[in-house]
């Protein structure tokens, strides 16, 4: 039986308008604060800045995985969400073996790593909101990789991956926060 699933197109079409919007929003306040040099443009150029690096960064960290997934042969399913919905796509645990696993894995790290990349040789990095966009981008790779290191290492080692991945827990996540939160102010300090 064939699962249904979303279309690729309405899939990328939504989590590139979402990226376009956000961009826009923060490339306006941007724009506005280059113009004005007022306080209140660069606050919202940064805080605009941390909001569209955050966004830029999921949307190509769940691309990352999915690409990642279909060049390991992995059996993925798109899913239909509502808003912009963090998961975009299921991975058949039960299906697909630990080498696709890997695969989808360094797929949603290999791609935002890009990103960043381009973004840091696109863009000049002479105002604070710019810097707020790669440092946020910088964050979320941050708070991923914390996220996800343990479970490759475990499973290259022989664990089952949708058992790691269950194992996760609030405490995981709030340490992962913690450490990209710290890697973005780092970037933010470093980059200024």
């Amino acid at each position: 039986m064939t699962k249904k699933q979303a279309s690729l197109y309405s899939t990328l079409t939504r989590d590139s308008a979402a990226v376009l919007l956000a961009l826009s929003a923060w490339a306006a306040a941007d724009a506005w604060y280059v113009v004005t040099n007022l306080g209140l443009a660069l606050g919202l150029s940064v805080a605009n800045g941390i909001f569209a690096g955050y966004i830029i960064a999921t949307r190509l960290h769940e691309w990352g995985h999915y690409l990642g997934a279909l060049a390991g042969g992995a059996d993925v399913t798109r899913k239909q969400t509502k808003g912009l919905g963090f998961f975009s796509f299921d991975f058949d645990y039960e299906g697909n073996d630990r080498k696709q696993f890997h695969w989808m894995t360094y797929g949603g790290h290999v791609l935002p790593w890009l990103g960043l990349i381009l973004l840091v040789l696109l863009l000049p990095l002479d105002s604070l909101g710019r810097i707020a966009l790669i440092s946020s981008i910088f964050g979320f790779i941050v708070f991923a990789t914390v996220i996800e290191y343990n479970i490759i290492k475990d499973t290259f080692a022989g664990a089952d991956p949708l058992g790691r991945l269950q194992e996760l827990s609030a405490r995981d996540f709030r340490n992962a926060g913690s450490a990209g939160i710290v890697a973005a102010f780092l970037g933010m300090a470093v980059l200024s």
